[in-house]
């Protein structure tokens, strides 16, 4: 059984879609801990959070290993979905510095089979940690959505990450949806971004596009894939897409070198996942018989 570590902050979140509100535990260490779990992965945790919101921990699967990280607050979200298109998201949030340091690490990194880097904020994981964790020799697989993330009277925006070079020279695999990658280049050639960005370390450069799938560059082959959306059977929840994809691509990379087929598991996850409210709750023959039918 792969055994991966996943690292960043729990989150607080309010969903607004359809006329509805609801509240829910968040976070990519949320929803990932829940795909790896149920495809099969022994999962750690390490998660910041306020002890005053300790009861959030609840909601993980039992068979993840939490090590949680106390601080003075919780990082909040508000997901605001004004239409029926789950690419369009209004966010708001209220996001204090609690950043994971090397100390806060168990010391047997080198026993996990990757490392599952999940920042919110540009200060959730600084470049220490990272330059910590490479020294173990194990894969490191980033978000960069945190990174671009800069509040504007607690709402979201995008910004440039200044010295993502500095940071990508520890990863290999970096993910991203479209927009972050546009906003992190510069450059609005998304078939072209895989490749610049992969001269500063990553071997894979993964970058979502919602309902017309993913473009996948990878640096050993040279090679950008077309990775397809699957078509959902309804559309219940798109919070967390982007952290299951992630989830899901890692998972198959312990598998197959082949990003494509990466890709078109990690695909399907995310379909299933958006067909339900809450975190994938499939497993792996379940996503197997699914892409039989394709």
């Amino acid at each position: 059984m792969p055994k991966f570590i996943i690292i960043g902050p729990l989150t607080r979140d309010t969903i607004s879609r359809d006329g509805l509100v609801y509240h829910s535990t968040g976070g990519a260490v949320y929803y990932q801990a829940s795909v790896l779990s149920n495809l099969d992965v022994d999962v750690t945790a390490v998660i910041t959070l306020s002890r005053e919101d300790e009861e959030l921990l609840n909601a993980f699967p039992q068979n993840v290993d939490i090590i949680p990280l106390f601080f003075d607050k919780t990082m909040k979200f508000e997901n605001i979905y004004p239409n029926h298109n789950p690419n369009h998201r209004i966010q708001r949030a209220t996001v204090p510095e609690n950043p994971v340091k090397p100390e806060n690490l168990p010391d047997d990194i080198e026993s996990y089979d990757a490392v599952l880097l999940c920042p919110l904020s540009p200060s959730d994981i600084p470049i220490e940690t990272i330059e910590h964790i490479f020294h173990y020799n194990v894969p490191i697989y980033m978000g960069a959505q945190g990174y671009l993330r800069q509040l504007n009277d607690h709402r979201v925006i995008l910004k440039p990450w200044n010295n993502f070079e500095k940071f990508l020279r520890f990863v290999q695999m970096i993910f991203m949806d479209e927009v972050e990658a546009k906003v992190m280049t510069g450059n609005h050639k998304l078939d072209k971004i895989g490749n610049e960005l992969s001269t500063f370390g990553p071997q894979d450069v993964i970058i979502t596009c919602g309902d017309r799938g993913a473009l996948i560059y990878s640096s050993i082959s040279e090679h950008t894939y077309k990775i397809p959306a699957f078509t959902p059977m309804q559309t219940m929840d798109p919070t967390g897409l982007g952290d299951t994809y992630m989830a899901a691509y890692a998972r198959k990379r312990m598998e197959t070198s082949d990003p494509e087929t990466c890709g078109i598991f990690a695909s399907m996850v995310s379909t299933m996942k958006l067909e339900k409210i809450g975190p994938f709750q499939g497993n792996i023959t379940m996503v197997n018989e699914r892409l039989r039918k394709f």
